[in-house]
C-alpha cells in the first residue's frame, strides 16, 4: 500500500485552517452576541451610591459605582444612562445650577447636565477616595476622602483647594450641609463613629453627637430640622428629633444602605442599598 505523504499533508493543512476559521468566527459570534446583549439590556442599578435631584430636567441622578455611570430616572422603575464613560468610580454626586459635581476617586468631575457630558476633571493632589461631596450657599465643595482621612475644599471657579485633617475623623464618609448653624455634619465608615461637625467659617472640627453605631455611611436633614444617618454595622437608618435629645431606629432590615438623599417635593428619605442594586423610599412623616 502506497501513502501519498504529500496529499496527506495538504489535507491535514486544510483541516488546520478549516479549525482556525471555526475558532475565529466563533469569537465573533461570541463578541457580537455580548454587544448586542449590552446594548438590547435596558440600563440598571450597579452599586448606586449617591442620588440628587435635577431641578431643571426634574429627574433623579444616581451614581453607579460598580460600573462608573451616572443614570436618571423620574420612577426608580425606568432608568437611562447621563453618562456613560469618563468615569472611574463615580461616589458622592451633587447638583447646583445645571452642573453635577462628581467625586470620583482622586478627581471630582464637572458635568454638564443639560448636554450630558464632562466639561471639566479637577484633580485633588493628596487625594486617596474621594466619596462623599456637599456645598454651602457661597457654591464652594467640601468632599470627604475615606482613604486619606481628609476633608477637601474645593473652590470650583478658581480651583483654590485646601484640605483639612482632625484626630477626631477617621475614614470620613457622608457629608451634608446643616445651613442655619453654617456647619458640615460628616460621619465616618469606622467602628462607634460619632456624627462630627465642621464649622465652614472658623474651619474646626467637633463632636456634634456621640454613636455606638458602626461604619456610618449617609447622612440627611429633613425640612424640620431631623437627622438621618445610615448604618451598615446595624442595617438600618437611625433620625435624630429636633429636640436632639435622643436617636431613634427609623428603618430597619436595610443592607449596606449608602448616601441617603432628602427629597423636599415628596418629603422623603431615599436610600440606595448598594449591595442589593435597590433604592428605597420612604416618608420622612
Amino acid at each position: 500500500m502506497y501513502l501519498d505523504f504529500k496529499k496527506l499533508g495538504g489535507i491535514v493543512v486544510k483541516s488546520k485552517k478549516k479549525t482556525i476559521t471555526i475558532v475565529i468566527v466563533a469569537i465573533v459570534i461570541i463578541i457580537a452576541i455580548y454587544f448586542l446583549i449590552s446594548v438590547i439590556q435596558p440600563p440598571s442599578l450597579n452599586n448606586p451610591e449617591s442620588i440628587a435631584w435635577d431641578e431643571t430636567g426634574l429627574r433623579f441622578l444616581i451614581s453607579n459605582t460598580g460600573n462608573g455611570k451616572i443614570l436618571y430616572t423620574t420612577d426608580f422603575n425606568q432608568y437611562e444612562v447621563l453618562i456613560n464613560e469618563g468615569l472611574s468610580s463615580p461616589r458622592g454626586i451633587k447638583f447646583r445650577t445645571d452642573t453635577l459635581y462628581v467625586a470620583d476617586n482622586t478627581v471630582i468631575q464637572i458635568i454638564d447636565v443639560k448636554g450630558a457630558k464632562i466639561v471639566e476633571s479637577i484633580t485633588i493632589p493628596g487625594s486617596k477616595m474621594l466619596n462623599d461631596i456637599e456645598c454651602d450657599k457661597e457654591g464652594l465643595l467640601y468632599c470627604t476622602d475615606t482613604g486619606a482621612n481628609k476633608l477637601f475644599i474645593v473652590n470650583p471657579h478658581t480651583k483654590e483647594i485646601n484640605s483639612f485633617i482632625s484626630p477626631l475623623m477617621t475614614k470620613p464618609n457622608g457629608i451634608v450641609f446643616d445651613g442655619p448653624r453654617r456647619q458640615m455634619f460628616i460621619v465616618c465608615f469606622k467602628p462607634a463613629s460619632p456624627i462630627l461637625a465642621f464649622n465652614i467659617d472658623t474651619k474646626t472640627f467637633s463632636i456634634f453627637k456621640e454613636t455606638l453605631y458602626d461604619n456610618l455611611d449617609g447622612i440627611a436633614i429633613d425640612d424640620l430640622g431631623r437627622i438621618y444617618y445610615s448604618s451598615w454595622g446595624e442595617k438600618c437608618i437611625f433620625m435624630i428629633p429636633q429636640e436632639q435629645n435622643r436617636t431613634i431606629i427609623w428603618q430597619k432590615d436595610l443592607k449596606a444602605p449608602a448616601d441617603i438623599y432628602y427629597h423636599l417635593p415628596t418629603n422623603e428619605i431615599l436610600v440606595p442599598l448598594f449591595e442589593d442594586n435597590e433604592i428605597k423610599r420612604f416618608k420622612a412623616d
